[in-house]
Order: C-alpha cells, then structure tokens, then sequence
C-alpha cells in the first residue's frame, strides 16, 4: 500500500476552488495524468456518480473506474478507485486566513496488484506520483483562477 499525502494554498477564494474542485468532467484540465473522463451515471455530482478515467503516467495507461464515496458540499470530494490500481482518494479544501485563499489537500491510498509489480511498483510509482499531483494541485489553482476571472466557462 501506497500512502500519499500532498497540500497547497491558494491564493483563491474557497468558492472559485470549490466550483473547480466539484466540476469532475473538467479534472483532465489540469490532472495531467487524466487524459479522459467518461461518465457511467447520468449524475456527475455527489455519491455514487461513477465514471471511468484513462490515465498516463509515463509509459503506463490505465483505465480506471471511478466512485464518488464522499461529497460535502464545498468541501471535500472522495474517490474509489478500481483497476490495475485500486484505492481511495480524498480532495479536500479548507478555508485560509483571508477570504482570497484556502488550501487543498490530496490524500491518496493505493493498492498496486502483484501482476503489475506490487511493492516494488509502489516504492517506485510513489515518489514520481507526488511531483506528478503537486504538479496538478499548481494547474488546479490556474483553473480556478481562470474560472474566476471568466464566470461565463
């Protein structure tokens, strides 16, 4: 098991980060290692939304499917994952010191199967995971902003 845990602030407001945060069709605009997002329910918000998610992270696709677990409303949203990777993931938003900034944070748990390497794909994927999502976390907040300065998106 792989246990990852990565925080940023944001010079946003919670509610621009929130409207990016809960917009989960548009999470391949700044997960780099999201390359699509196909919706299996006819809900895209809340518990029990379910998708599947295409990744890559360097040579290594997936497809995942996905599970919304967990939905507080301009919060936090948690993530079941099933496929070569499984595990629960959780995206979480707390108010900053002023009400132009908060902070996310991005707790993932992670279960690498044995055929593709178990614990040595672990100790490996985790180091190259956390730059990857510090990285996102950087690309989220540009969405965020951009979302804020254009409503109309």
């Amino acid at each position: 098991m792989t246990h990852i845990h990565i925080e940023r602030a944001l010079g946003i407001p919670i509610s621009a980060a929130w409207l990016e945060l809960a917009d989960i069709a548009h999470h391949v605009d700044w997960m780099a290692d999201a390359l699509t997002i196909e919706f299996e329910t006819s809900q895209r918000r809340g518990p029990g939304t379910c998708f599947t998610c295409q990744t890559k992270v360097g040579p290594f696709r997936s497809r995942d499917r996905m599970e919304i677990i967990s939905w507080v409303e301009g919060a936090s949203i948690g993530v079941r994952h099933r496929g070569l990777i499984t595990g629960e993931g959780l995206l979480a938003l707390r108010p900053g010191a002023s009400d132009d900034a908060c902070s996310v944070s991005w707790t993932e748990e992670l279960h690498f199967r044995v055929f593709v390497g178990g614990a040595l794909t672990a100790y490996v994927a985790e180091p190259i995971l956390t730059k990857l999502w510090h990285q996102n976390l950087s690309r989220f907040e540009d969405c965020a902003r951009r979302r804020l300065e254009s409503p109309g998106r």
